[in-house]
């Protein structure tokens, strides 16, 4: 029998001459597989296409850019799992990209994406303007645009979006750097006594407006349009108002349109100057037993005279999480919120980390901790023991887990690797020998 011939050429080296050596690729592509190793499958047969920047960057030295929206709309498509999230969140997508994911993928009538989120990336009016042409098409439950410069006319083609879109039911449109008159349109379109929206039951209007020298505005008149959405419309339930210089006497006509509305069950006020003033009329309003079920009031400088008269409503509401965290409290105000959470209503969300927290205060906690009025993981500080005197720690609240989804906050700092899927091999029996 003949043997075969074995060519001994060099072929890759063979292969570099005819080709001329090419070099790679300045960026690397982000094709379908690679699309595919971002999606999260669930078990109801759809997937989430989660593409957060930072990942991206960290695995490929690049972010998705216009160029990347075409090969996404093919994937999502194609794709055997119905894509129901898609996250393009701190990318740099440009009004042209958005526009050909508006076209292509998100106003067909069998678009299986119900909720996008585009924060953080490079959209201008022109996007929005864009969204309104096409609001009577879109079939999105969540839309997320945070950090999006809209401009002095963004929010009045958002507004035109919420009037004639039927949809949308969780809506953020925080840090776009609208003006108080954009505003104004934004909650025109979500009152009922304007035939204005009536799906939205979610908004974030947190730091809405810019702080800077060209433009500063009287805080007065956005709590008096916010007077006007709480009292006019009735969908919805959950309000975030974070960081808009929101100062004690703004709370007056806040609170007037809280006891106007029936339907809020959760009040974001955090990181804003409200003060005692403003904390003695959240207690007077709490005392009415309202719908309240979360109030967020972090970061507003509210010392113990505040907490002692927030304390005064406390026992009469429905509260069941509270988040005072980073204010002036000591022992005295801590004690009297401390007090308060035994009730028909039981805290089940607590905040205090970031308050002066001593010896009497965990003392209380620590005896709340053991007869089961509070739980561990429901409240953000550790009981520790040092010479005899209790201390607090820092612990995360597993409970409290909102702004760390929201700012996609990686768990270790960094991306993790992809891990592919190796098939299980038997070891294999040793032989023992027996002397």
């Amino acid at each position: 029998m003949k043997k075969r011939r074995r060519c001994i050429c060099n072929t890759i080296k063979l292969l570099r001459q005819i080709t001329g050596e090419p070099k790679p690729l300045p960026t690397q592509e982000v094709n379908s597989t690679r699309f595919e190793l971002f999606t999260e499958r669930n078990s109801d047969r759809t997937a989430f296409l989660v593409l957060r920047g930072k990942d991206v960057h960290d695995r490929y030295n690049r972010r998705i850019t216009d160029e990347d929206i075409p090969a996404l709309c093919r994937h999502v498509k194609t794709s055997p799992r119905l894509i129901v999230k898609l996250d393009l969140s701190y990318n740099s997508i440009t009004d042209a990209g958005f526009l050909t994911l508006i076209k292509k993928l998100l106003i067909k009538g069998r678009s299986s994406i119900v909720h996008l989120d585009i924060m953080n990336n490079n959209l201008t009016e022109t996007s929005i303007l864009n969204l309104a042409k096409y609001a009577t098409l879109f079939r999105l439950k969540c839309l997320r645009l945070n950090g999006n410069d809209f401009g002095s006319r963004g929010g009045e083609y958002f507004a035109k979006f919420l009037k004639n879109n039927a949809s949308v039911e969780y809506c953020d449109i925080g840090e776009t750097n609208i003006t108080l008159t954009s505003l104004a349109h934004v909650i025109t379109a979500l009152r009922k006594d304007y035939d204005g929206n009536e799906t939205v039951k979610v908004i974030d209007l947190s730091r809405i407006v810019p702080l800077f020298n060209r433009y500063s505005y009287e805080t007065k008149w956005l709590a008096y349009h916010i007077e006007y959405l709480l009292e006019r419309n009735s969908t919805i339930t959950e309000l975030h108002l974070q960081k808009n210089q929101l100062i004690g006497h703004d709370m007056e006509y806040l609170v007037r349109g809280l006891r106007r509305n029936n339907t809020l069950i959760y009040l974001d006020l955090c990181y804003n100057r409200i003060g005692d003033y403003g904390a003695e009329l959240l207690g007077q309003y709490l005392k009415e037993n309202p719908q309240l079920i979360l109030l967020m009031i972090a970061g507003n400088g509210i010392n113990d005279t505040g907490a002692i008269a927030l304390t005064s409503g406390l026992p009469y509401s429905k509260i069941r999480a509270l988040d005072v965290a980073s204010n002036k409290l000591t022992d005295d105000g801590i004690i009297h919120l401390l007090h308060t959470i035994k009730k028909t209503f039981y805290l089940r969300f607590l905040n205090l980390w970031g308050n002066k927290i001593g010896h009497p205060s965990c003392e209380i906690i620590e005896r709340m901790l053991f007869s089961g009025a509070l739980s561990q993981h429901a409240i953000d500080v550790k009981v520790y023991e040092v010479d005899g005197v209790l201390h607090a720690a820092y612990y995360p609240n597993p409970s409290d887990r909102n702004k760390h989804f929201y700012y996609n906050e990686s768990e270790f700092g960094y991306a993790l690797p992809i891990l592919h899927i190796k098939r299980n091999v038997l070891p294999e029996k040793k032989t023992v020998t027996v002397n």
